[in-house]
This record gives C-alpha cells, sequence and structure tokens, in this order.
C-alpha cells in the first residue's frame, strides 16, 4: 500500500468521527431536572452537626406534673420521673371528646383542675389537638381547631378510662375517654407515693389562675461547659437555596452572609446566629395553623440544628413564631440575648426569620459548685419589690431554671447559673435578692 492510500484512509477516518461527533454534540441535551433535583435534595439535607432526627413526642414535653393529694399538692419536674408516667400515657388511646367546660362555672374551675385525687400534667404552652396526634393516639377525629396546655387525670370517686383537656386561659374542659388506661396502675406508682415527691404550695392569681411553686428549700448545682462552635458554612448551605451565589464579609462583631435577598448574621460575641428572609411573604391568615409546631420541628430536623436538648416553650401564632428553649437537668435555661433559644419564624410558606445559637454544650466541667437557693415562699414576697411588677394578673408562671452567661475571660467557657424565673406580662424575668443586682445585670431573659 502506498504512502498517499494510507494518507487518504487516515483523512477519511478522520472526517467520519468529526461528523459523528459534531452530530451527537447539536443532539446532546443535558438532564437540567435531574441536576436540579440533586442539588435541591443536597441543600435540605446538610447537617450542621448530626443527622439525629427528633420527634415531636420528644420536642413537645411537659414542664411539670402535679399530684393533688388529701388537700396537699406534690410536684415532678426531673424527667426521668416525668418519662416513667408519660411512658404510661402514651400507651392509652384518646376517643368520645366532649366539650364540658358549661358545666363548670367560672368559681368551680379551679377546684376542678386542682382538687383532691387529680393527676396534673402541665405543658409551658397551649398548643393544637392536632399537635397531640403527633404525641399520643387520638382516636377521634371530630375533634380539632382547640388548644389544650394539660391533662387532668381522676384517680379518686371516678370511673376508669375518663380523662379531661383542659386550656387553662380560656377556661376550655373536654371530656375524653380512654382505653388500654389502668386505674390502678397509676393509683400505686404515682399517687399513693405522692408523698415521695417534692411538696408545692398554692399561689393564687385570680379567681381562674394558681401557680404551684416548690415550697422546701431549693439546692442546684451550678454548671459550667466548655463549648464547640458550629461551621457557619454549613448553616449557609442548608438556608440559602443557593449557596455558590452567597457572599461573605467580616465585621467588627462577626461575619455576614447574603445572596442578594437572604441574609445572614453570625454575632460573634454572644454566639448567635440570625437568618432573614425578606422574600417570604406574610400576608393575613384567616384561623390558625395547627400544624406551625410541627412545621418548625421538621424545619430544624431538615440540617439536623438539635445540637444540644430542646424543648417546645411557647409560640405566637399571630407572629407564626415558635421558640424552643434549652433544657439542661430537668430545668429551663434562659438568657437576655437568645443564647439558649432555637427560634422559627414563618411567611406563609417560608421561613422569614430564624435565630439560634451557633455553638453546643460540649464538656461538662465536674467542678459544679451547690447554690443554696431562697425557698419558693420568699420568692412570691421578693416578686412584690421587683420594679418591674405591677399587676399580680399579669405573673403567668414561676420557675425554677439557669441563666446562662458566658465567661468574659474564656472564650469557650459558659456557666448555667441557678435562679429563679417569672414568665411577666409575655416575658421571662429573673428574680433577683441582691441589692443593686437588678439594675448592673439586668432581668429581662425571654422574648416579648
Amino acid at each position: 500500500m502506498t504512502y498517499e492510500k494510507i494518507k487518504t484512509i487516515i483523512l477519511t477516518v478522520l472526517v467520519l468521527t468529526s461528523i459523528v461527533l459534531t452530530g451527537a454534540l447539536w443532539t446532546y441535551q443535558p438532564k437540567y431536572d435531574f441536576m436540579e433535583n440533586v442539588d435541591s435534595d443536597y441543600i435540605q439535607n446538610v447537617s450542621v452537626s448530626s443527622n439525629t432526627q427528633v420527634d415531636a413526642g420528644i420536642i413537645i414535653r411537659p414542664s411539670k406534673i402535679l399530684i393533688h393529694k388529701d388537700g396537699k399538692h406534690y410536684g415532678i419536674v426531673q424527667e426521668t420521673e416525668m418519662n416513667k408516667l408519660m411512658k404510661q400515657v402514651k400507651k392509652w388511646s384518646f376517643d368520645e371528646f366532649e366539650n364540658i367546660s358549661s358545666t363548670v362555672s367560672k368559681k368551680d374551675f379551679l377546684s376542678f383542675l386542682h382538687g383532691k385525687g387529680k393527676i396534673e400534667i402541665i405543658y409551658p404552652d397551649d398548643f393544637p389537638i392536632e399537635m397531640y396526634h403527633y404525641i399520643f393516639k387520638i382516636e377521634d377525629e371530630g375533634i380539632q381547631g382547640v388548644n389544650f396546655d394539660r391533662i387532668v387525670i381522676p384517680v379518686e370517686k371516678e370511673k376508669e378510662g375518663i380523662v379531661y383537656f383542659v386550656c387553662m386561659k380560656d377556661r376550655k374542659i373536654y371530656k375524653a375517654t380512654v382505653n388500654n388506661f389502668s386505674l390502678q396502675e397509676i393509683q400505686n406508682t404515682y399517687y399513693y407515693q405522692a408523698e415521695k415527691y417534692p411538696r408545692y404550695f398554692v399561689y393564687d392569681i385570680d379567681v381562674t389562675k394558681s401557680l404551684f411553686i416548690p415550697e422546701g428549700p431549693i439546692t442546684m448545682n451550678r454548671l459550667q461547659y466548655y463549648t464547640d462552635e458550629l461551621d457557619p458554612d454549613k448553616f449557609k448551605q442548608a438556608l440559602f437555596s443557593n449557596p455558590s451565589f452567597v457572599k461573605q464579609d467580616l465585621l467588627t462583631n462577626g461575619e455576614e452572609y447574603t445572596d442578594g435577598s437572604s441574609l445572614m448574621k453570625i454575632n460573634s460575641m454572644h454566639k448567635i446566629l440570625s437568618y432573614v428572609n425578606p422574600a417570604a411573604q406574610r400576608t393575613l391568615i384567616q384561623g390558625q395553623d395547627p400544624f406551625l409546631i410541627q412545621k418548625s420541628i421538621d424545619f430544624v430536623n431538615e440540617h439536623g440544628g438539635w445540637t444540644d436538648t430542646y424543648h417546645f416553650a411557647e409560640w405566637d401564632e399571630k407572629k407564626r413564631k415558635v421558640v424552643f428553649r434549652l433544657v439542661k437537668n430537668s430545668y429551663p435555661v434562659f438568657n437576655a440575648f437568645g443564647m439558649s433559644e432555637v427560634v422559627p419564624e414563618w411567611g406563609d410558606s417560608e421561613i422569614i426569620n430564624y435565630s439560634r445559637p451557633i455553638f453546643r454544650l460540649e464538656i461538662a466541667d465536674r467542678t459544679n459548685v451547690s447554690v443554696q437557693l431562697p425557698s419558693g415562699r420568699e420568692v412570691v414576697k421578693q416578686l412584690k419589690n421587683m420594679r418591674w411588677f405591677e399587676k399580680k394578673e399579669l405573673v403567668y408562671d414561676i420557675v425554677l431554671g439557669y441563666e446562662l452567661i458566658r465567661d468574659s475571660q474564656r472564650d469557650k467557657i459558659v456557666v448555667l447559673e441557678p435562679a429563679w424565673f417569672c414568665l411577666y406580662d409575655g416575658t421571662w424575668r429573673k428574680i433577683v435578692f441582691k441589692e443593686n443586682e437588678e439594675i448592673k445585670r439586668g432581668d429581662v431573659i425571654g422574648l416579648e
């Protein structure tokens, strides 16, 4: 074969190859839909801390359980003890809800709730019956559009299989029948052994509201933790729809991330993340959204945001805001700057604001110090001396808890200081006893 023939064959092969490749290029269409779906799923499932998914039954917990026996009152706040009773309640199924509010007069309302032979399971705020479906077995599908903040279990002079769902502030009482219920087991395990729990006394607010406060001396440990800061870049990946468009700027007190529409700020002093999405619409929504709390739990689940033990604390239906508060050793943790709260706030269907700590409590210091706190009766007396106290009717709750304080000398250390707190006119405030402490350190602990 001559050189010219070889050259002709090679040129022919190259021309044919070029034609095939050009045709393939013209007819190729990238699978954009597939790529978009992959990217969307990736953003949704970014985890800032862990892949643990937490359900409503873990997040929505009672704040206390009261046992009313022979004119005396006993309280359970320790989670290990509350869990034992709640484990029994979650085996029951509730059916045949009946509104009996009109049968209990205003003056008899408190005795109905707190009278002899009752066990009260009390939640920190009332929430929709639709959310109770995520926690308990609710067989009655007809019950909807009503909120409750406690379950009252009669254990004396009542036929077996009846409990009451109650909303304190609205004075609503619904009777429900219970299946798979053992009254004797509740009596033997809790009611007849009520004396082993701390004694509580009644602080009457008005004719329809009473608080129950620990009566004996209170000793709690001051706790100290080393913190682990969370990676802001992971939050950027989780919160922004297209993280590749996000620009980062350093500020004097932290950093800022924006895609031109949404904004995420990191406050390095208080270790707080705040995310704002102004594009999220919030129109006037008629009626309640009974699943707002569940939607908020799902939102935090999507980016692995339960970095410590947080429990449902309160919600504002009008503002479409839900507050989850840090809990340590069964007690709530408060902080004036939001360092102990995870707070999603919604537009119609998207997050419009989101604030939370950008750290987690990692290692507990073993050198805890025992702190003796004033008794509950001393707290009630001191309450009247607080500069913000005006009307007794504005007191909604009084609890023991911790104030989270940053160590000014060591950046990664926080201290949980035992204290008394009062929910007054919608805001949590610390009840202080030392002269000038209220002015020096401030007392507003929660959100307005």
